[in-house]
């Protein structure tokens, strides 16, 4: 089956597939294609309700061309038996897509070797517990741990973010970036997060992820909200993986040391105590946990805990592992849907015994 795809304004995408559907290069997509079908024979590959044999053929009618107007929706998936090892081998064959229980065509598939643009977010506060050569010691390890041609960009935030370093692969300019953050006041968790998914990764095609260092907690963001962040997150195809610290007591202990000291009649010294103001608040940290494990979640990435030196290296190497073992799938969805309709997304392998996790909601662009 030949499928040629024309993209307005010019911009090209080629799909070089296989009889049974397989695409086998995906050179470029944008947000707004028109999507050209031809088909030859009268037999395009079977689509149906999850459950259905996937051997089963549906005949369809001869097709002249039929134009949609569309977007490439991407899909990443890792798959682990019941004893938590990860499964490598998986081909497109075994792999289904369904768009609120309507199956899907895959019209491209990626195999785990495939490389990742990496964001790596790391949170420079006042309020971090550990020592600054410590977050740097365990991000250069981390940076370490990917495959030669993974690329990373390196960004650190306190009240803003700043850009230490554009995606690259060569380890040197990283380190240094690394060894450039410095420690600062404020915490602009949500207007990080924003920067890093509409200005630096929605560029990025291929695979891409968020590694967040961070306690969760927000104290200096205006114009951006967890909710605004949560659904710039629905409509990414980014997966986000984060390494959460536990600051409050260390938060606790600052505030009462610099309490303002006053003076009695006597002129003995007595220090105010003052109510918590933001990020200070047990209910703050309550959300902070619930927003980065929903962010996470929203995705098919994984919160990570931290509370020593230790097994913050241990965190890191841990999501340097995961992301050799993804796969990716893309497929173009409903084309009736409304612009910001929100639609859920499973993701099954014809295979017994296996978990699949993923990103299971999206929003339609």
């Amino acid at each position: 089956m030949l499928r040629a795809i024309a993209v307005s304004m010019a911009v090209s995408l080629l799909f070089a597939v296989t009889a049974a559907g397989q695409a086998a290069r995906l050179k470029q997509y944008s947000e707004s294609r028109v999507v050209t079908e031809r088909v030859r024979d009268g037999k395009p590959a079977a689509v149906g309700k999850e459950g259905s044999d996937p051997s089963a053929s549906v005949e369809k009618p001869e097709l002249d061309v039929i134009k949609i107007e569309t977007e490439l929706v991407i899909v990443p998936f890792r798959v682990t038996d019941k004893r938590g090892r990860v499964i490598t081998d998986i081909q497109q064959a075994e792999v289904r897509i369904f768009e609120d229980d309507e199956q899907r065509e895959i019209a491209w598939f990626s195999a785990t070797d495939q490389p990742f643009t990496v964001a790596l977010v790391l949170d420079m506060s006042y309020s971090s517990v550990f020592k600054l050569q410590d977050i740097q010691s365990a991000a250069k390890k981390f940076v370490s741990l990917l495959r030669p041609d993974d690329r990373v960009m390196v960004i650190s935030f306190a009240e803003k973010p700043i850009v230490l370093c554009e995606a690259t692969g060569d380890r040197h300019i990283l380190n240094m970036a690394i060894e450039g953050a410095s420690i600062a006041s404020g915490t602009g968790l949500y207007t990080t997060l924003d920067m890093v998914l509409n200005e630096k990764l929605n560029r990025v095609e291929g695979r891409k992820a968020v590694v967040l260092f961070s306690d969760g907690v927000d104290t200096s963001s205006t114009l951006v909200t967890a909710d605004s962040v949560r659904r710039d997150i629905s409509e990414s195809d980014a997966l986000i993986y984060s390494i959460r610290y536990n600051t409050y007591d260390d938060v606790q202990k600052n505030r009462r040391s610099i309490a303002p000291v006053q003076y009695d009649d006597n002129d003995r010294p007595y220090t105010v105590e003052t109510g918590p103001g933001k990020g200070e608040r047990p209910e703050d940290y309550a959300f902070a946990k619930e927003f980065l494990a929903g962010i996470t979640g929203d995705t098919g990435g994984e919160v990570h805990t931290a509370t020593s030196t230790a097994n913050l290296d241990a965190a890191f190497a841990r999501i340097a592992d995961e992301l050799r073992k993804f796969y990716s799938l893309g497929y173009y969805p409903i084309s009736e849907r409304a612009s910001g309709t929100a639609f859920e997304v499973k993701v099954r392998v014809y295979r017994p015994g296996l978990t699949i996790r993923t990103r299971e909601r999206y929003l339609k662009r």
